[in-house]
């Protein structure tokens, strides 16, 4: 290795390296010479040499490559050195103030077990050209900017701000030590746009994530209705299209961005999902799936962004591989509250403390075209959500065999979860694009989250909402709103007693106490049963006489008193009324 302390690189050519670094988006020509003088010193090297760098300086890669290491846990906490992170390239930042003097920690041992094993980051030339950086020291750059106090934001941003404290602002990363948050901060690179510029296009694969360091930014999608259809109709009434856009846009913005802000319709032909300022990150579903970005991203200002490229991402887990389920619920637990609003099926009003339970239970599927998800005929298990792609589904039974496309926001294999028995699908569903992404929600899953939780009006909800025009009497009674809406129909039929008697029944058989339930049973008794009642219910003459004989001669009263009799009035509801 060589190290000459005086620059050998024409300040010309030094000025060209510097254009392929993030400070150019904001320096003019005059600006980018001086700022070039500043960087005085030179270190070459080869591949395969290891690199001594000055942990007081800023350097910038010119020519070749660098790859960066450390060490990380294996099994039963044996440590493997020289770990690979990433790899930096022409352009790149190495903030050797902030890898060594964060990072620098060695490994300790308590109680037998490793608990901190970030050792330093080795710096490594690379590839097959020999390797050229240059440096500043952090008072030349200090320097110019007080001659040049404009640029001193985002210089700082770049040489001397905590990438750690930025990374900390990230959900999923929250919790994660600090050792190895410095670790990640070592693999991140800084990205700048000038006004108006694209930061990524709608379809185009993703491979990072991004933080807003400075600037802002827009998340656009065009304004076009969502690749799905509905198996009745290809035609589309203004309110249904609208519809439709809607549901893409809440979709996309699952996908590439957290923000809460409300989409606008430009008359440019697209639609702005969100506004991306300071501190805001997007784009962190292309560290999980190799999948085309759902919208495209625009600065509205010269912006500074700090990236994770998901190679790096990778590699980063093998020192910490938790959070890589963190992440996962991360993005399944934004997916979930973005699709409430599309009013799927126990999506819809779902509290806010059900939603981590439910984020933890769905599972998230990547399948590629012509898989099958089931066969008509299977026995079904699971239902299915549509975040990305399209589904076609076909049946046996169809002459034309496809009975439509499904695509995001949509839904399929519902039938599955609303049935003790093992019901059977009735359709085939295959893939139909080239990556699908589904959440999906087994039977015991819904059972124990919806059914079995305290909560069973969700469930009746979900019931309802899926079963629409088939669903039955049992469903509606479930839940308050039905309760409610049948009651009214029933004292148009002048037949309200029925659901009253109904209630009270239901509630009797709750009631704990014996002496209340005495009580209640006597006061039903002479609502609903006795000769003469105000509002008499038609029971069989057997059943009046047999609870007469247990409420006013036995005086007993056990909750099942008036099972029978609350049965015989749903028979009597569902069969004249409900029908």
């Amino acid at each position: 290795m060589k190290r000459k302390k005086k620059a050998v690189i024409p300040l010309e050519t030094l000025c060209d390296y510097l254009k392929h670094t993030p400070f150019d988006q904001y320096l003019t020509p005059v600006t980018l010479s001086e700022f070039a003088s500043c960087f005085d010193e030179v270190v070459k090297s080869r591949p395969g040499k290891e690199i001594a760098l000055d942990p007081h300086k800023v350097y910038v890669v010119c020519q070749g490559e660098v790859d960066l290491s450390t060490s990380y846990p294996e099994v039963e906490g044996k440590v493997e050195a020289k770990g690979f992170l990433c790899r930096k390239r022409r352009g790149d930042i190495i903030n050797v103030t902030q890898t060594e003097r964060d990072v620098k920690r060695r490994m300790t041992v308590k109680i037998g077990k490793v608990i901190d094993v970030a050792e330093d980051i080795i710096t490594t030339g690379s590839g097959e050209a020999d390797i050229v950086l240059v440096s500043s020291t952090m008072k030349s750059l200090n320097d110019f900017t007080a001659v040049h106090p404009e640029l001193a934001a985002p210089i700082e941003a770049i040489c001397i701000s905590s990438i750690e404290d930025r990374l900390l602002t990230i959900s999923f990363l929250k919790g994660v030590p600090r050792s190895k948050l410095n670790v990640l901060a070592a693999m991140c690179r800084y990205e700048a746009f000038d006004a108006n510029q694209v930061v990524f296009s709608e379809n185009s694969i993703g491979t990072k994530l991004y933080l807003v360091l400075s600037g802002t930014a827009q998340v656009v999608a065009k304004d076009k209705m969502s690749s799905s259809r509905d198996v009745e109709s290809s035609s589309r009434p203004t309110s249904s299209y609208k519809r439709a856009i809607e549901k893409s846009i809440v979709l996309q913005r699952s996908f590439e961005c957290g923000g809460n802000q409300k989409p606008l319709l430009s008359s440019a032909g697209e639609v702005t999902i969100a506004e991306l300022t300071t501190g805001s990150f997007f784009g962190e579903t292309a560290l999980v799936f190799d999948i085309g970005r759902t919208c495209s991203v625009k600065t509205s200002e010269k912006s500074l962004f700090l990236t994770i490229d998901r190679t790096d991402f990778r590699n980063f887990l093998r020192i910490c591989h938790t959070i890589e389920a963190t992440l996962t619920t991360s993005i399944k637990k934004r997916m979930v509250s973005k699709l409430s609003s599309l009013g799927i099926p126990f999506l819809t009003g779902i509290p806010e403390e059900m939603l981590t339970s439910l984020a933890t239970s769905v599972s998230i599927q990547e399948v590629p075209m012509d898989h099958v998800i089931f066969r008509q005929e299977d026995v079904g298990d699971a239902f299915y959500i549509i975040v990305h792609g399209s589904v076609r589904v076909e049946t046996n039974h169809n002459e034309e065999n496809n009975l439509g496309t499904l695509g995001p926001g949509q839904y399929f294999g519902e039938m599955s979860i609303l049935f003790s028995d093992e019901h059977t699908r009735n359709a085939t569903v295959v893939v139909s694009s080239d990556k699908t992404i589904l959440l999906s929600i087994d039977k015991d899953s819904f059972q124990r989250i919806f059914v079995s939780s305290n909560n069973p009006v969700l469930a009746a909800e979900f019931e309802l909402r899926v079963l629409k025009h088939s669903a039955n009497l049992k469903h509606v009674l479930a839940h308050p709103l039905g309760v409610t809406s049948f009651r009214d129909f029933l004292e148009k039929e002048h037949a309200g007693e029925n659901i009253d008697f109904w209630s009270a029944a239901e509630d009797f058989s709750s009631c704990t106490c014996e002496s209340v339930r005495m009580e209640k049973a006597k006061s039903m008794w002479l609502l609903f049963c006795a000769d003469y009642a105000d509002r008499q219910v038609n029971l069989p003459h057997s059943m009046s006489a047999k609870l007469d004989e247990y409420i006013n001669t036995k005086n007993q009263c056990d909750p099942e008193l008036f099972d029978a009799a609350r049965k015989e009035i749903f028979k009597l509801m569902e069969r004249d009324n409900f029908a």
